[in-house]
């Protein structure tokens, strides 16, 4: 008789929607909410605050690999409470900080809890739980993320202004604390195996299909290992490339909108691109699971280089607008392709290890993206140059993906 009950894994999903709400927007969404009043407090610089966030997401190229390789290797549950324990105490320091060098030190533990308690191991949860659907459910856990950055940006901006920058620092990271470290500790399991269960579709893969067509069905190439090869190379430049794509606009959009639009209608934009990025998330990872991962690459790489195409026309509202949404659609690669990507090529004992690395590439790409699309805007005296450079690096990602996609595939034929 068929089980009716929901499937456990669908559970996992929701606690790391939760998670990514809370733990997410922490180093990036609403990170700068906090640079006037710290700034003002502390007389320095916006660039002296901005060091701060570029520590944060500097510690993912370095630590990525080790951390993806603890959590396949050792107590999973144990490595994510040790990370979210050490983020919030971290983010908690940052109330009590008395000079930005303080920051600076207590940014290096914020970007390692960071990337312990995010993306990581939520990527590596979905792949453990799901086979048939893998796409779908990262991108709703993903998700999180957004909801996160908008739920918490109204939250936390009337706090700083009427209890101040350190105490809403510290009610963050008490919030933290409570609200995901019961999910980690009671609902979370590593793998499916621990409770007696399957991957979501593995049964009927088993039970309907040979291993050959198992790779079809599943819209994957034959799982390759872990070396460096072509495929490995083309896969982390084009990583790296995804990052300096997303995070070129996410960066230097703001500014720009604001400069070229004045600060209300700027924010309106910069909001619909946010509020799209949710929907563009989910819809990338379901062309995933039906079209499979060359058209799900070029969907995305195609959309995130016609963003910046349109955006050389951004001073009319209308093409700004049409911008934000096409960026909203196409920056979903950032976050839902890389892993998916990656399962498509590695076999899911080699996953982790090779996620780490891709993580640490795309990481990379965040840390220099905006400071690329600034420098060329310097250097030419206007953004044009840097849009039309964005969008041959986006185009790139698409030849770089879909090619170590192709190459792992024609290595096991």
């Amino acid at each position: 008789m068929k089980n009716s009950k929901v499937f456990y894994g669908w559970r996992i999903v929701l606690g790391a929607a939760i998670v990514l709400a809370v733990m997410g927007p922490a180093s990036v969404a609403v990170a700068n909410l906090f640079q006037t009043p710290v700034t003002e407090e502390f007389g320095i610089s916006n660039s002296q605050f901005a060091i701060s966030n570029s520590l944060v997401l500097g510690v993912g190229i370095f630590l990525s690999p080790f951390i993806s390789q603890k959590f396949a290797t050792g107590n999973f549950k144990l490595v994510y409470t040790i990370g979210i324990v050490i983020y919030a105490l971290a983010y908690m320091g940052f109330g009590l900080a008395p000079n930005i060098y303080v920051f600076y030190v207590l940014s290096l533990f914020v970007g390692f809890g960071y990337m312990t308690s995010t993306i990581i191991p939520v990527s590596m949860l979905i792949n453990n739980w799901f086979i048939k659907k893998r796409g779908l459910a990262l991108s709703l856990a993903l998700s999180g993320l957004g909801i996160g950055g908008v739920v918490f940006s109204q939250i936390l901006t009337p706090l700083i202004i009427t209890i101040g920058w350190r105490q809403t620092y510290l009610i963050y990271s008490v919030i933290m604390l409570t609200v995901c470290l019961p999910i980690v500790l009671f609902i979370f399991k590593a793998k499916p195996e621990m409770m007696n269960l399957r991957a979501y579709g593995a049964a009927e893969i088993a039970a309907s299909v040979s291993d050959s067509e198992d790779q079809i069905a599943t819209n994957q190439a034959p799982k390759t290992k872990m070396g460096i090869t072509p495929y490995f190379a083309l896969l982390m430049i084009g990583a790296m490339f995804v990052g300096i794509a997303n995070n070129g606009g996410l960066g230097q959009f703001p500014p720009v909108l604001y400069g070229m639009h004045g600060p209300t209608t700027g924010a309106m934009i910069v909001s619909v691109y946010s509020a799209v990025g949710i929907l563009g998330k989910i819809l990338l990872g379901n062309m995933n699971d039906r079209f499979g991962t060359v058209i799900s690459t070029l969907y995305a790489s195609v959309l995130l280089a016609l963003s910046y195409f349109v955006m050389l026309f951004a001073g009319n509202v209308f093409f700004a607008i049409v911008m934000a949404v096409l960026f909203g659609l196409g920056n979903a690669m950032g976050t839902v392709a890389p892993p998916l990507i990656t399962s498509a090529i590695f076999s899911k004992d080699d996953f982790p290890k090779a996620y780490g690395y891709v993580q640490s590439a795309l990481q990379l790409g965040m840390t220099v993206g905006s400071l690329v699309a600034a420098s060329i805007a310097d250097f030419t005296g206007n953004y044009a140059a840097s849009w039309i450079t964005l969008m041959i690096v986006s185009a790139l990602v698409a030849v770089m993906w879909i090619g170590a996609y192709r190459n792992a595939k024609g290595q096991n034929q």
